[in-house]
């Protein structure tokens, strides 16, 4: 075992590496190969104690980026796309399951940006008078970032930064690259509002899970946090 950096060591087995993080009261976490690299990407581990980003059709983008696009030889040469995190891997035409993407360089989506994203500010928000009228949770198709908060109350809260995909007045529908510490434990979920440097908090807990993809239910939301989803909502509908 050989210490990385901070709390991270380098476990290897034969041909294959793991990063392994000791965190004092949370014990520790295996971290596989594509995440060692992402996080290398990022600068938390040194680049060469860690596997590249390989993936394969079907699976979900861990990081968004530029990925190296390579074909069958026979096929047509390597070529370069841009992946958004969360997105399915497709698989090509001609080569079928063969072809492979390999993360070049990651980079941020400019709607996952927390000070580029969201509703843009174009004057009052207009107030919904018959909101009832409207379907209960009705759900809405968005693209913002998100901050979710774990152990919000002890010394070393866990922040794990995502991007929503839908947005209801009920719950959020959001991609996060892990899963939680504890999925049994309420959490807090910040995001942009409707309104110029305007940021919602509400305490939610995890409904459901599907790979990255995570369902949140609200709890307990006040009546100005409800009111502030609700014109997020409409904003981001219209």
């Amino acid at each position: 075992m050989t210490v990385i950096s901070g709390s991270w060591y380098l476990l290897r087995e034969g041909s294959a590496s793991w990063c392994l993080e000791v965190s004092s009261g949370r014990g520790f976490s295996l971290v596989s190969p594509w995440r060692m690299a992402v996080l290398a990407h990022r600068g938390f581990v040194a680049a060469d104690s860690t596997q590249k980003v390989i993936c394969r059709p079907g699976e979900l983008a861990p990081a968004s980026g530029v990925y190296q696009v390579r074909h069958s030889a026979r096929h047509r040469p390597s070529h370069e796309a841009i992946v958004v995190r969360g997105e399915e891997f497709p698989i090509c035409r001609s080569c079928k399951g063969a072809v492979r993407y390999e993360l070049v360089r990651e980079t941020e989506h400019v709607h996952h940006d927390w000070d580029l994203a969201g509703p843009l500010d174009l004057g009052p928000v207009p107030k919904v008078k018959e909101f009832d009228s409207v379907r209960a949770f009705r759900r809405v198709d968005v693209n913002l970032p998100i901050v979710l908060v774990e152990a919000r109350h002890s010394r070393n809260p866990i922040m794990v930064r995502g991007h929503a995909t839908t947005l209801s007045e009920g719950g959020l529908g959001v991609m996060i690259e892990r899963g939680l510490a504890d999925p049994r434990k309420s959490v807090i979920l910040r995001f942009p509002g409707a309104r110029a440097r305007e940021e919602i908090n509400v305490s939610a807990r995890l409904r459901y899970r599907n790979g990255m993809r995570h369902g949140f239910e609200f709890l307990r939301l006040s009546p100005a946090d409800r009111n502030a989803v609700r014109e997020l909502c409409h904003k981001m509908s219209g």
